[in-house]
């Protein structure tokens, strides 16, 4: 419902929370109805009327169970309005209402936070409210503001709430330009992982390209060029072209290699490599060794029969000679 295009406060609420609060806070919202509506230029009755609308049904019967000292207060607004408050205030214990103020926690904004003490300390029936309230304010607030309230000299409310109110302000401009440098911070060094990350891709590829190149050469003078195991030299991947090729190795009398390449100290055999150096440089070459000392030899038996065999022959596989086999029955029993 409204009246004059305005809408109605909401219902006094008389049975939750703080009655007396609640009491206070809908007078100061029907006060302002009835004045911004134009009903305050109405007769008493209709005035009165319009109160009993805005505080609901529940007070509407508290309303008629009143006792009045004169019958025309019933249709006083003022004399109902007051009458309504002592009901919703039936006592009023300002110990609590300072407990309550005392108790009230510092919130921002700042403003909220004072509105709230102005609010609370009418009901305390403080003698100083101002200096109660400049107390209350320094007792609550923390850190640098509370620092900066106890150094002033001669402090007055007016003074702290001057204070508090550009600490507030100061503190916000901060944030702001903290906020501004991170995100013009991340924004430079987001650029320059962009420009970092550029730079090592560009060498890279250089890197890759150089050693692409120097693959090809490598691979190119590879080709015409090796370290020979049997002359020590470099020298292109064909026989000819090695020194050793057709000379006597001065250590072990062998053939196709020179001594400092030698492999044979002490005992020589036989080794067959007979391919071609341009097939394949990991094959051996076709050398024949030969040695003027004797082996060392060691008597085995075999089917109870005394074989003689070389030791550490140096050879790829272990074999018997063709003369033993054919001279021993033994053998030739087992294994011919």
């Amino acid at each position: 419902m409204a009246t004059g295009n305005f809408r109605l406060p909401p219902q006094l609420d008389i049975n939750s929370g703080n009655v007396s609060e609640n009491y206070k806070r809908w007078r100061r919202q029907v006060e302002i109805y009835l004045a911004a509506s134009g009903a305050t230029e109405k007769e008493g009755n209709k005035q009165t009327a319009i109160i009993l609308i805005c505080a609901g049904p529940e007070v509407l019967e508290v309303y008629e169970n009143l006792t009045w000292a004169k019958e025309e207060d019933k249709n006083n607004p003022n004399a109902v309005l007051d009458a309504l408050e002592k009901y919703c205030n039936p006592r009023d214990n300002e110990v609590m209402e300072s407990h309550r103020f005392l108790k009230i926690e510092y919130q921002e904004p700042f403003d909220k936070f004072y509105t709230e003490l102005q609010t609370r300390i009418t009901a305390c029936n403080f003698a100083e409210k101002d200096r109660m309230l400049r107390d209350k304010i320094v007792f609550t607030v923390s850190g640098k503001l509370q620092e900066l309230l106890l150094r002033e000299d001669a402090l007055t409310l007016e003074k702290t709430l001057k204070i508090c109110r550009a600490f507030e302000q100061s503190n916000k401009q901060v944030r702001e330009l903290k906020n501004n440098s991170s995100s013009a911070s991340t924004t430079n060094s987001s650029s320059n992982l962009n420009k970092i990350s550029k730079k090592p891709k560009s060498r890279s590829r250089d890197t890759r390209q150089r050693s692409s190149s120097e693959s090809m050469s490598k691979s190119g003078t590879d080709s015409l060029q090796f370290n020979c195991k049997y002359c020590g030299y470099k020298h292109e991947r064909k026989r000819d072209k090695c020194p050793a090729w057709g000379k006597t190795c001065d250590n072990c009398k062998g053939r196709n290699h020179f001594k400092s390449k030698c492999t044979k100290k002490l005992h020589a055999v036989v080794s067959q490599c007979d391919s071609d150096l341009d097939d394949d440089p990991d094959d051996k070459w076709l050398m024949t060794i030969g040695d003027d000392g004797k082996g060392i030899t060691a008597n085995l038996s075999i089917n109870y029969h005394l074989t003689t065999f070389q030791l550490d022959s140096a050879a790829d596989v272990n074999i018997i000679c063709q003369n033993t086999s054919e001279s021993n029955k033994y053998l030739q029993q087992r294994f011919v």
